[in-house]
């Protein structure tokens, strides 16, 4: 069975696809204004695809650096007009692409059920809350609570690092791209220095919605910044 990541990427790589495909058929038909609608959209496309592949696999972009200056080389030289470090330089990238490669099973988060029990445990009581932690480099978490009926989603906001906004001036809101959190549903408490989301968990029987949350909070957060430390997701879980 396919983990929601692997299905929502599958989705996404079609979409990619049908696009590539309408891009040529445009530019055949000297649509050039629809075609580059289309190239906007498959930009977009592609860094929503890189931010989900770079949550399963934190090498990915390491990788796709790698691969695309391997089939570059190829590409451009015959093995003839290669210099011996050129060679060299081949040898070792191909290594260290392979090496990568075997690094990625251990590294891998697969979320099908982790954070689906992680949110019914705490539903009913069995732990006192769980964080889900997206970056340790960059010490970025959610920490998740039951408040009342309430799930509590919060995220308390780093003195090195303002994730999501650009000042502490909150009635500043003349760009309101800086405060994607807030844009998602998130409330700022001044008093704990934090972003929080509550969730109506009554009668809870389906994880699928603040699923969906968290996947927008990645989108926001990683989709467009490739100088993100790589991504390497884990849960910790706190007892009663």
């Amino acid at each position: 069975m396919k983990s929601d990541l692997d299905q929502i990427i599958e989705y996404f790589e079609g979409e990619k696809k049908s696009l590539e495909v309408s891009i040529k058929k445009s530019l055949a038909e000297y649509d050039y204004l629809y075609a580059h609608y289309q190239q906007e959209g498959l930009w977009r496309l592609d860094s929503h695809l890189g931010a989900l592949k770079r949550f399963k696999d934190p090498f990915y972009v390491k990788k796709s650096l790698l691969e695309r200056w391997i089939r570059w080389m190829d590409s451009s030289f015959e093995d003839g007009e290669r210099s011996a470090f050129d060679k060299e330089q081949r040898v070792e990238t191909r290594n260290e692409l392979k090496k990568l490669n075997r690094q990625q099973a251990d590294l891998y988060f697969n979320d099908s059920q982790v954070i689906d029990n992680a949110l019914f445990d705490l539903y009913e009581r069995r732990i006192r809350k769980f964080r889900l932690c997206l970056s340790a480099e960059e010490n970025f978490n959610l920490d998740f609570e039951v408040f009342g009926e309430f799930l509590k989603i919060s995220h308390q906001l780093d003195s090195q690092y303002n994730n999501f906004i650009d000042s502490t001036d909150f009635d500043d809101d003349d760009i309101p791209s800086r405060y994607p959190l807030i844009n998602l549903g998130f409330k700022w408490h001044v008093t704990e220095n934090k972003f929080v989301y509550y969730y109506d968990m009554n009668g809870f029987k389906e994880a699928l919605p603040v699923k969906i949350l968290l996947s927008r909070i990645v989108y926001e957060k990683f989709s467009f910044d490739l100088d993100n430390p790589d991504l390497n997701p884990f849960v910790n879980i706190f007892d009663k």
